[in-house]
């Protein structure tokens, strides 16, 4: 065996492992923007002022957070309360992909499957603060 083997197969198997939200292409925040306000915008805030969406908790601060503990928002689910995760890129890309899959009984109906649009989006929320 050549000494380059091993290593060829530790690049191989660390890119098979890699989340959706590091394979894409460079997250780009401001294009998140965007596509969070066609897709995400009508249930979720993303500023501290009153009003605005209220199906959704406030985005603001939500890297960080542990899921269904946004306070002042009293509509979680017992799914998402119990969830147990703090959101972070991984965390909130895995949930992403199709909420309603990786936590049933969540009311969040909104998927981003596309791998880009999603690292855009966490983008745009770690610029949230």
């Amino acid at each position: 065996m050549s000494a380059t083997r091993p290593v060829r197969l530790l690049a191989l198997a660390a890119a098979l492992v890699t989340p959706a939200v590091f394979a894409a292409g460079k997250p780009d925040a401001d294009n998140g923007k965007t596509i969070f306000a066609a897709k995400c915008g009508i249930c979720h805030a993303v500023n501290n002022d009153p009003g605005g969406p209220v199906a959704g908790p406030n985005m603001v601060g939500v890297i960080g957070r542990k899921a269904g503990t946004q306070k002042d928002f009293a509509m979680y689910t017992p799914a998402l309360k119990d969830y147990g995760v703090k959101w972070n890129p991984k965390t909130l890309n895995d949930f992403l992909v199709s909420p309603l899959t990786k936590v049933p009984g969540t009311t969040m109906p909104m998927m981003l499957p596309d791998d880009q649009e999603r690292a855009d989006v966490i983008a745009y929320l770690g610029t949230l603060k």
